[in-house]
């Protein structure tokens, strides 16, 4: 009982603002929204396209000073780059996994060796397509 008086104040209040609330829009209907009417218009026939030539797909111009040779070289520059960077990702990975095994984490390990594999075939990749040897990068790398 006593919890039934003190909830009562509280419903009431809500009831009234309920009651109140929909008075209030009986009372004040809403104002009606003018009709918007948009003119449109007959559409016109646009005439059938003409068939045109094909146009042959050319390169880009260099700009002066640059010669196909050069732009080769940068790329090749580039691709080595990224090869040094998969390396020295590699040799993270390589030291994630010493870690792992002295923590004797062994699934960890595994997914380090995988990681490894696939950061030096990437590696090997970007030295073939700049067009050195691997090997030759990886005996320079560790002579630095």
């Amino acid at each position: 009982m006593r919890s039934l008086r003190a909830v009562l104040p509280y419903a009431l209040t809500a009831l009234v603002a309920v009651a109140l609330s929909i008075g209030a829009q009986q009372l004040w209907p809403p104002a009606e929204q003018p009709a918007i009417r948009v003119p449109t218009s007959q559409p016109v026939p646009s005439p059938a396209p003409s068939p045109t030539a094909a146009a042959q797909a050319t390169a880009p111009p260099l700009s002066a000073g640059i010669t196909e040779q050069e732009l080769a070289d940068v790329r090749a520059e580039g691709d080595r780059k990224q090869a040094q960077i998969y390396l020295l990702l590699a040799i993270v990975q390589i030291d994630d996994a010493e870690a792992a095994l002295r923590a004797n984490e062994l699934a960890s390990v595994d997914q380090s060796l995988v990681a490894i594999d696939n950061s030096l075939q990437l590696a090997y990749g970007r030295y073939e397509r700049a067009g050195d040897s691997a090997r030759d990068a990886v005996a320079q790398r560790r002579m630095e």
